[in-house]
């Protein structure tokens, strides 16, 4: 056997704990072989957080952590990703396209913030945690002064409405960044160069040929 299909062998069973098809696209590019498992962490129980770095750590430990008590003797990578806007607010997915144009337009011309907490738990056969990592990353977007009608049309488009702050950067929503500080895949949805950190400290190898078959949505 191979060092790297001994190093697959004894690695633990990676889960995703995320139904978004990006983080999915995103892990993939690792080359890890993993497994979705989506987290049944209320997310609800977060919402008298007022502190974004707090807010998104928390949310990814729960995550995380619903994951790998479910289900002993995994590994599981729980993700949350969250816009900030300059005054400091939270911003989630807009209720509808008038939401979502307000919301486009409080970050027209200004530098606002993109943070995801990370993180890592892994649980013995008895799903008692054994081992946990969580990190925060932030990322800092500057978009510049968008006319109505450019905000108009990428609301027409539909894309925004599932997004939040209501843009995707990796959609057409790029044409309106002036400036990134910081991470791009943190934007999308899963800051790779620290995901593959934290991996690799946990024994999983990176950059092995794709197996499709594990990243099909399963509640595990």
């Amino acid at each position: 056997m191979s060092g790297a299909s001994a190093a697959a062998a004894v690695s633990p069973r990676l889960l995703l704990a995320s139904a978004s098809p990006r983080r999915r696209e995103l892990l993939a590019l690792l080359g890890v072989r993993y497994t979705v498992a989506v987290s049944r962490f209320a997310e609800e129980t977060l919402s008298h957080l007022t502190d974004p770095v707090e807010y998104v750590r928390r949310a990814a430990e729960g995550k995380a952590e619903e994951v790998v008590r479910r289900r002993p003797g995994c590994l599981a990578l729980g993700v949350d990703t969250d816009v900030v806007a300059p005054d400091g607010t939270i911003l989630g997915k807009p209720k509808d396209a008038a939401d979502a144009h307000r919301l486009l337009r409080l970050l027209s011309g200004r530098t606002h913030s993109v943070y995801s907490g990370v993180a890592l738990f892994q649980s013995g056969p008895d799903g008692v945690v054994l081992r946990r990592e969580v990190r925060v990353e932030e990322t800092r977007v500057t978009f510049g002064d968008l006319p109505d009608a450019a905000i108009a049309a990428y609301v027409a488009t539909g894309e925004p409405m599932d997004k939040a702050g209501a843009y995707g950067i990796q959609g057409g929503a790029m044409t309106f960044v002036t400036r990134i500080e910081g991470d791009l895949s943190n934007v999308i949805g899963l800051p790779l160069w620290t995901v593959g950190e934290m991996l690799t400290a946990f024994g999983v190898p990176l950059w092995g040929p794709p197996d499709h078959s594990l990243e099909k949505p399963a509640d595990v």
